[in-house]
């Protein structure tokens, strides 16, 4: 279970250090967690497993924000679906 851990630990990291941004930094990510500053480091550095309240707390700060830059590029550029390949099969093939 090394890699699956090491990749929640990756994430973790990851994850907070938008957060922080997003914040402003991490001493106002960690009053907006209502952790201590230096819980919220040892978690981003992977020294400790961030408690599940914690992550989707953290998660909601970057979903809500990445939320919002989509909305806001969608209404000059809306995305659109490429057109599906469609193959064709040769003369006497059926599917």
């Amino acid at each position: 279970m090394p890699c699956v851990n090491g990749g929640v630990m990756d994430f973790q990291d990851r994850m907070l250090k938008r957060a922080a941004e997003i914040c402003g930094g991490y001493r106002v990510l960690a009053a907006r967690l209502a952790v201590s500053e230096f819980k919220l480091k040892a978690w981003a550095e992977g020294r400790a497993r961030l408690p599940e309240e914690v992550f989707l707390v953290a998660a909601d700060i970057v979903l809500e924000d990445d939320i919002a830059r989509a909305a806001q590029d969608r209404r000059t550029n809306p995305r659109t679906r490429p057109p599906v390949k469609t193959t064709q099969l040769p003369a006497g093939h059926a599917d």
